[in-house]
């Protein structure tokens, strides 16, 4: 099949190019066309694809692991032509995005259910939608004041020790404007519940707040290093700087648990206070962990993740960095996850209460979805693949047998 067919492509020729796709009887060419297609294609001519997908699936036999796979072929396609078209890090909110990860999301229970069903039809709204979290954040400045910086439109926040603190498309950022006649003053960026935020800091070094999260930083860095405190939930795009190193103190349930110094790199820390450890996971570069005299140091390599306990014992484990980071780019990522931990984050997220029944399955689930369904929603897609829950008194998710 030859690529330039997509410009002008019919149902019959992409009917047919999927069902080469799925059976990996493809080429680059067509595959490199075929992402070209998606980022320039519509909504509507998108959901046709994933409808059409589906109908070739339902056609195969029943192979659920084979089926998974051949469906990420298709998200995977979709995300790398959303990022050539515009690059999107911190959220994904474009309507065929959360339709495109609903369609693929898998969870592993007792059984294997496969959301298939429905994809041609729109879903139901509640009326009264309990919505998912979103971009939003409290500046705390040195002098104790707070800007809730959830309404404020693009521009100059504040002035602090030369430092202009200006607001752009969701994002902080700070520019030294003038010589600091003083001392630097430390700021605070915190995320309440159902809110996430990015910053970029005076080094240039770039923080996501996932929710609950918070990062202390001075309005610009002076002397041999370069220290940040965090909490919660952060990934971090470290600027490089061999001279002056980069420090972040991890605090989890208001105490220090361990600290990780970098050079330049990109790495997620979770610290969670509700979470079973202080985990940090490495994406690139190097990074070295310490929790304490008695630890030590341990350097960590790409793909791995320390686990920092209660008692400040350190132990690595090769980490799936996609799952990890999974929430920067938009989606929760279940893999490996039980009801409770599965509930923590759509306590955070959505700002409800949870409970999981004591007779609920205790199984390790797998699978993504976008973060921006409404509550009603993903309430339809755990329970359609398997995940029994309700959601009583408007104000807390049950899950149950």
């Amino acid at each position: 099949m030859s690529g330039d067919i997509f410009q002008a492509m019919t149902k019959e020729q992409l009917h047919s190019f999927l069902k080469d796709y799925s059976a990996g009887k493809y080429s680059q060419q067509d595959y490199t066309a075929f992402r070209q297609w998606l980022a320039a294609a519509g909504p509507e001519e998108q959901l046709e694809v994933l409808d059409k997908y589906g109908e070739l699936l339902n056609g195969m036999p029943d192979t659920p692991s084979m089926d998974f796979r051949r469906i990420a072929m298709i998200e995977n396609a979709l995300n790398e032509a959303e990022q050539e078209k515009e690059e999107q890090p911190t959220r994904i909110v474009s309507y065929r995005r959360w339709w495109a990860a609903a369609a693929i999301l898998v969870l592993f229970g007792a059984g294997t259910a496969l959301l298939m069903n429905r994809l041609s039809k729109p879903p139901m709204v509640a009326q009264a939608p309990i919505l998912p979290g979103r971009d939003g954040a409290v500046l705390t400045l040195g002098d104790g004041s707070q800007i809730v910086l959830d309404s404020l439109g693009n521009g100059i926040v504040a002035t602090q020790s030369g430092a202009s603190i200006v607001l752009n498309s969701g994002r902080l950022g700070y520019d030294q404007t003038a010589n600091a006649q003083d001392g630097p003053q430390y700021n605070t960026l915190s995320t309440p519940v159902g809110r996430q935020f990015k910053v970029t800091l005076p080094d240039g070094t770039t923080v996501w707040l996932n929710a609950q999260s918070s990062v202390k930083f001075p309005t610009y860095f002076s002397g041999d290093d370069r220290t940040v405190i965090v909490s919660g939930e952060v990934y971090m795009d470290v600027a490089q700087d061999a001279k002056h190193p980069f420090k972040v103190n991890i605090l989890r349930a208001d105490k220090s648990i361990g600290t990780v110094e970098v050079l330049g790199t990109h790495f997620n820390i979770n610290a969670y206070p509700d979470e079973s450890a202080c985990k940090v996971t490495l994406v690139q570069g190097a990074v070295m962990v310490s929790a304490g005299a008695a630890a030590g140091k341990t350097l960590l390599k790409p793909d791995q993740q320390a686990a920092i306990s209660e008692n400040q014992h350190i132990s690595v484990q090769h980490a799936n960095t996609e799952s990890v980071t999974a929430w920067k780019n938009g989606y929760f990522d279940f893999e490996n996850n039980d009801l409770t931990m599965l509930a923590r984050q759509l306590t955070r997220w959505y700002g409800i209460d949870t409970k999981v029944m004591e007779n609920a399955p205790e199984t390790e689930f797998g699978g993504k979805i976008s973060r921006n369904l409404v509550l009603q929603e993903m309430i339809k897609v755990l329970n359609q693949a398997g995940v029994h829950c309700r959601l009583e008194n408007d104000k807390k998710l049950v899950f149950i047998p």
